[in-house]
């Protein structure tokens, strides 16, 4: 079986979400135990893995950036994200094909408790020969996601709100406790990725 270093592998952490639910305050800057909630998912990421990494923003500059930069996270501004997320899946996609990379890691920077761990299974799972590795507790399939290069085209055709739904739905499963698949749009989800959170580990020093 091949090494995962054999592969060149792009990672996208999709930011340019419009929290909306949220309310007027812009909720990836929100703190989280501790650090920006924009920052958790940016930490977790096993960079060592990934020979390109990119941010996806709806606008410049962001509170995270600096963050984002010392982790080697390029950040990249979708001029579409209001029309959905969708846009923000196809330019991560064309900036995978541009480098040249054999899969494509999507992450969601409102997502923040997804350990390190979970990241790596996604990626082996790629190792391993699935094309389309995804998050599944119990029968719920979502991002964080691996996509093999084959696939790169049908990304870049995303738009919308959909993103890669169709093709999650088909992937390999990897599975995870729901708390790690929560999304944040609302301060009552803040709260619960919050006690899951502390739950699972100490604040960052």
């Amino acid at each position: 079986m091949a090494d995962v270093r054999d592969f060149r592998i792009g990672v996208a952490l999709l930011a340019a979400g419009a929290s909306r639910r949220f309310g007027s305050a812009d909720k990836l800057a929100a703190d989280l135990n501790g650090r920006r909630m924009g920052e958790h998912a940016a930490a977790a990421l096993p960079m060592e893995h990934c020979a390109q990494s990119w941010v996806i923003v709806s606008s410049l500059p962001h509170q995270c950036e600096a963050f984002w930069k010392t982790r080697g996270l390029a950040t990249v501004q979708n001029p579409d994200a209001d029309q959905g997320m969708g846009t923000s899946v196809a330019l991560a996609a064309r900036l995978a094909t541009a480098a040249g990379c054999d899969a494509l890691l999507i992450a969601l920077a409102d997502m923040p408790c997804v350990p390190r761990d979970h990241f790596e299974a996604l990626i082996h799972a790629f190792e391993e020969g699935a094309q389309i590795a995804v998050s599944a507790a119990g029968d719920t399939c979502m991002p964080p996601a691996i996509f093999g290069a084959a696939l790169f085209e049908i990304l870049e055709a995303s738009h919308g709100d959909q993103g890669a739904r169709t093709l999650i739905q088909t992937g390999r499963r990897v599975p995870c406790p729901p708390e790690w698949l929560i999304d944040v749009d609302t301060p009552q989800a803040l709260a619960q990725a919050l006690a899951a959170l502390q739950k699972s580990k100490p604040a960052p020093s």
